[in-house]
């Protein structure tokens, strides 16, 4: 095989490593270049295109499928559907399973069997779009393994090496969901009616740092680490920082600690540990604590990567009324499933 001389112009990883995000759509494009399209065509090789992918003109296109993207790190694997073939008469060879790696050689494929490394990029670059990234690779060279499976199964005699010249690479991708910085805060403003019952049975709703309780009140809790969104607010994991205590004085104390909000699930997880125990139940087996809304509103900034929800209902969970019936109401049917505990708003930044 020509040895073929690669400069890789990526952003270096940051210190902290690299968080990847599942790929939810874009497009790989190969432009053939002109001398490989016309030596294609001189020994009467056609290109026959399946499973979504196109062509226009020397250009195929095939939506990715799936795979994993670190926009911030520049670095990407991925997966694209369709099949393009290879035809010289009856004879043909199909590249399927083609996959495009942010790495010294971007392109790869099953090629008869195994997966294979198609091609070596003479330069590779990424960029930043909006919450996705993007990918060119150009100086495409055919290698050895490839050119000689093509010279062989279409019996093209030698006219194919490694090193030949095939053409360049165009990735853009956006990612389902994102990885968040560790900044912004989740914040339910209190219902006033479901505040006022919890003042009528003398509970206090109190914040553990560094959640915090302001004006409204609205109870303010931190993201975390590793915490997830997709741009349209629908999926991810959002780890909060902090944790609440409802406390009736001489009677109960619940804590509701290690919250996560789940979109997907619309609901609030939450570690529950209800006190003294005895003669309470103490903690009691993870579950959804709140309920989740459909209504409110999101708004996407692919520029500023910025997501912002408001006005999003929160609602007792049936689990969570009847803890608090128990613990606080004399188990009294006070609190009820579906009641509402607030409206949940945020702002948060992708990586």
């Amino acid at each position: 095989m020509l040895a073929v001389a690669v400069a890789v112009m990526l952003p270096a990883p940051s210190a902290e490593g690299s968080s990847y995000d599942p790929v939810g759509s874009g497009t790989t494009s190969l432009t053939l270049s002109g001398s490989f399209s016309k030596l294609l065509s001189r020994h009467h090789v056609t290109i026959e295109l399946s499973g979504g992918a196109r062509r226009k003109g020397r250009k195929i296109f095939l939506p990715a499928a799936g795979g994993e993207v670190d926009p911030a790190a520049g670095l990407a694997s991925v997966d694209s559907a369709g099949t393009i073939a290879f035809v010289s008469g009856k004879r043909r060879l199909p590249f399927r399973s083609i996959v495009f790696k942010a790495k010294r050689a971007p392109l790869y494929a099953k090629v008869g069997g195994g997966q294979l490394k198609v091609a070596g990029a003479k330069s590779l670059q990424a960029r930043r779009e909006g919450f996705g990234a993007g990918f060119s690779a150009t100086g495409l060279r055919l290698t050895s393994k490839v050119a000689t499976r093509l010279d062989k199964k279409l019996r093209l005699g030698k006219v194919l090496a490694g090193g030949e010249e095939i053409g360049s690479l165009a990735v853009s991708v956006t990612p389902s969901t994102v990885h968040l910085l560790p900044q912004g805060r989740v914040n339910l403003a209190i219902d006033p009616a479901f505040f006022a019952k919890l003042n009528q049975l003398f509970v206090s709703l109190n914040p553990i740092a560094p959640a915090e309780l302001g004006p409204g009140p609205t109870l303010s809790l931190p993201v975390g680490l590793e915490s997830t969104l997709a741009p349209d607010a629908g999926s991810g994991t959002i780890k909060l920082g902090g944790a609440a205590e409802l406390l009736q004085l001489g009677s109960a104390q619940i804590f509701w600690r290690e919250q996560w909000l789940d979109p997907a699930a619309a609901a609030i997880f939450s570690d529950v540990d209800v006190e003294p125990a005895p003669p309470k139940p103490g903690k009691l087996p993870r579950g959804p604590l709140l309920s989740l809304a459909a209504d409110g509103q999101v708004r996407a900034t692919p520029s500023s990567r910025s997501i912002e929800v408001s006005g999003r209902s929160v609602t007792l969970t049936a689990a969570t009324a009847e803890t608090l019936n128990s613990a606080f109401a004399e188990g009294k049917p006070t609190f009820g499933a579906g009641e509402v505990v607030g409206t949940l708003s945020t702002s948060v930044i992708g990586e």
